[in-house]
């Protein structure tokens, strides 16, 4: 409610502003010409006198009046302008509120609607941050006037911040509604090097009658993932569908679970959700990515962005609501296709080895770190993971990751336990497979020269983390020395 009350606020301070001047202006005009009046006809009839407004003289003013009834109609533009500005910053809002609710009630909807309505809503911000620059600018202009006492500097840093954001706005109509890019420390495969591991991927997809990725990355960030977005990988930059697999997380998947986690990031591909995949979730993460931006502006143009930000950002949050409230049946739907690559059982010890064993990552980093600092690197960060992982697994890390969500670049997921439920299989049942984290056929056996591949993307991902700790030293440094 208090934000409610802030976005409106926000949006019609400046006509309400702009409104409050222009009528006390012109009620003084008014008032004065009354006096006026009442001077050279004392016997005039009071109630008669009270209707005589300055505009009625205007219609066709003397020559002493052009100036001042040029004035008095210029005031009554920006009346009426303040008045259409305001109106029409509270009907976008209206409108935006509208389509979140109706995009709720069907997908369609939110994938029809999203992406239109962002570059309608961009563009009549531009126009009110322009409306609203003048209004302040002439409010000031006309009240300055009035008391006899121009703000120059202040009108000229509200003009200049006007004319920044606008420029701003304007320049990033394009990136605010563009697609998300995704940074992987990681490398894409091709076919020649890795045919086993294309042939299951495209039988995957050809079972499950889903679109096979263009590009397949491998890297050491414990995660799998399908995107339309772009990826930005160690050698190049890749466009399309893209497929991206955890090298760490493949050394304790048996070849099964493999086969149902890539089902459920293939399950993406099929129908309907191919749609969202490619149309809907990487513009959505993008713009995302543009308000964080918009966001960091300094100086006068924050002032003048305010209300486009303000706005942009509800757009953003009312189809955030609409996109969780599919979300949670579109990952369900996914895992089914998943189980249908494999098994339900597969699904779910991969799903448990997943959320149970990933956050261990995050180990190794702070291990790395450590041998950084003395000047020490690991050859295969990846066969580190796993050797640790079969040293410490135990009933342990099973504590608490029912609750527990997996990340992913440009989507969401449900906890675990629903995940579970949904899938009919309770954390129980899979309880020890999923502690078997050295399974006979891993699945990194099905990329060829696989151990070559790991030790290239370790020393990259290390040199990047000491690239990190180097900056992070001098940031330091810089500081201590300021003291």
């Amino acid at each position: 409610m208090v934000y409610r009350i802030w976005l409106i606020g926000v949006i019609v301070a400046v006509p309400l502003v702009g409104y409050v001047v222009s009528s006390w202006i012109q009620d003084r005009f008014d008032s004065e010409l009354r006096t006026a009046i009442v001077e050279v006809n004392p016997d005039a009839e009071e109630t008669i006198v009270q209707k005589f407004t300055l505009s009625d003289l205007c219609d066709n003013p003397e020559t002493e009046l052009v100036e001042l009834c040029s004035t008095y109609n210029n005031l009554g533009l920006m009346k009426s302008g303040s008045v259409i500005a305001g109106v029409t910053g509270l009907i976008l809002i209206v409108v935006i509120k509208l389509a979140g609710l109706f995009a709720r009630t069907n997908r369609r909807i939110l994938l029809l609607v999203f992406k239109p309505g962002l570059y309608l809503t961009a563009l009549v911000l531009v126009i009110l941050v322009i409306v609203h620059a003048v209004i302040a600018i002439g409010s000031l202009w006309y009240l300055g006037s009035w008391i006899g006492r121009l703000p120059i500097g202040f009108m000229a840093v509200i003009g200049l911040g006007g004319f920044v954001g606008v420029f701003i706005l304007a320049s990033n109509m394009m990136r605010i509604v563009k697609k998300a890019q995704t940074s992987v420390i990681g490398l894409p495969l091709d076919r020649g090097q890795s045919p086993q591991l294309y042939n299951k991927i495209e039988n995957i997809a050809h079972r499950l009658g889903a679109l096979s990725p263009h590009n397949i990355v491998v890297g050491l960030d414990p995660n799998f993932f399908v995107t339309e977005a772009d990826v930005v990988c160690l050698k190049n930059k890749l466009e399309g569908r893209t497929l991206y697999c955890s090298l760490p997380l493949c050394r304790i998947l048996s070849e099964g679970e493999f086969n149902a986690i890539v089902g459920h990031e293939l399950g993406h591909f099929k129908g309907l959700d191919t749609k969202f995949s490619e149309k809907f979730y990487p513009i959505y993460r993008g713009t995302a990515n543009s308000l964080v931006m918009l966001n960091q502006n300094e100086g006068a143009s924050v002032i003048a962005l305010l209300p486009a930000i303000s706005i942009l950002t509800y757009f953003y949050d009312a189809f955030a609501t609409a996109e969780n409230t599919h979300s949670r049946e579109r990952e369900f739907a996914a895992d089914r296709e998943g189980a249908n690559a494999s098994s339900s059982e597969m699904l779910a010890s991969a799903l448990v080895k997943v959320h149970a064993f990933a956050p261990y990552w995050y180990h190794f980093q702070n291990a790395a770190i450590t041998a950084i600092k003395d000047d020490k690197f690991y050859v295969n960060a990846s066969e580190f993971f796993a050797e640790a992982i079969k040293r410490n697994a135990n009933d342990s890390f099973l504590d608490g990751i029912a609750e527990t969500h997996t990340s992913h670049p440009t989507d969401s997921h449900p906890p675990l336990a629903a995940r579970l439920a949904s899938l009919n299989t309770p954390l129980q049942s899979v309880a020890s497979q999923s502690l078997v984290v050295q399974p006979e056929i891993p699945a990194n056996r099905l990329i060829d020269d696989v151990v070559s591949i790991e030790e290239e993307i370790s020393e990259a991902y290390q040199l990047i983390l000491a690239h990190r700790v180097s900056e992070g030293n001098q940031t330091n440094k810089s500081g201590d020395d300021s003291d």
